[in-house]
């Protein structure tokens, strides 16, 4: 991606703002933007251009992270979300994942753990506007055209364990009949660190809408299946076989399994 992607910082805690700022700047990737209350967010609207990346904290004064997300619900607000918190709770990130966020990220957070959630946000980024480029005239992707299915923790998806605690987890053939010819697919890489109820498998349909299914569990990445992104409608034939999506270690397989309230 040669231009810049523009990031939203959001959190009353100036010293946050600082520090997001001084950590991304030396990347060169970023065109940054920080406000200290949805408010003052919201004005970046009235001047400049949708961000393609905003990242928000939770617990603010007035309006907190779930207000602002309502209200960019409302605007129709079709880029990614990541919401900060120090209340680091699965109901309050399920929460924010079943507005639209793509991820959230617990305070205090390191320099690598802030790194990784944005490179899964910026590789989400590249392949979106990839997508909208490779267009022809007059079929560009617009608010309306783009239809993004939020789900629950796991919902669409399967999972059995393999050797040494891993996970094979893929998607349920059902879903997959309902989205029809598959265009292209994102999928995490390896190493990365996925949060249950992350959105972690994105696709996007040849008719112009874009499907995402969150994480059942959260782990590490072991390995993916690069043939499912290779060639996605080929191997997503089978997706209880060859069409598994990625190889997980989980990291609260027993509470988080626990939590799900999906009948395996």
């Amino acid at each position: 991606m040669d231009k810049k992607i523009k990031l939203l910082v959001v959190d009353d805690e100036k010293i946050i703002l600082d520090s997001i700022k001084k950590l991304l700047r030396k990347e060169n990737i970023y065109e940054i933007f920080t406000a200290e209350s949805v408010d003052e967010a919201l004005k970046y609207f009235e001047v400049e251009e949708k961000p393609d990346l905003i990242l928000t904290d939770l617990m603010m004064p007035e309006k907190d992270g779930l207000d602002f997300m309502r209200i960019l619900n409302d605007m129709k607000y079709d880029g990614l979300i990541i919401m900060l918190t120090g209340y680091a709770t699965i109901n309050s990130a399920l929460q924010a994942m079943d507005m639209g966020a793509f991820d959230y990220l617990a305070k205090p957070f390191t320099r690598d753990e802030i790194k990784r959630i944005l490179n899964r946000a910026r590789d989400v980024i590249s392949a979106k506007k990839s997508k909208t480029e490779d267009e022809p005239e007059g079929k560009k992707y617009s608010e309306k055209s783009i239809i993004a299915e939020q789900s629950a923790a796991g919902k669409n998806t399967w999972f059995m364990t393999i050797e040494d605690g891993v996970l094979l987890i893929g998607v349920e053939r059902p879903f997959l009949i309902e989205i029809g010819s598959i265009e292209s697919v994102y999928l995490p890489r390896v190493g990365d660190e996925i949060r249950q109820g992350s959105n972690f498998f994105q696709i996007f349909s040849s008719d112009f809408r874009t499907f995402s299914v969150t994480a059942p569990f959260s782990g590490i990445i072991k390995e993916v299946n690069e043939a499912v992104i290779n060639r996605p409608n080929q191997t997503l034939e089978d997706p209880y076989d060859t069409g598994w999506l990625i190889k997980m270690m989980p990291s609260k397989f027993e509470e988080e399994l626990r939590s799900l309230s999906l009948k395996y």
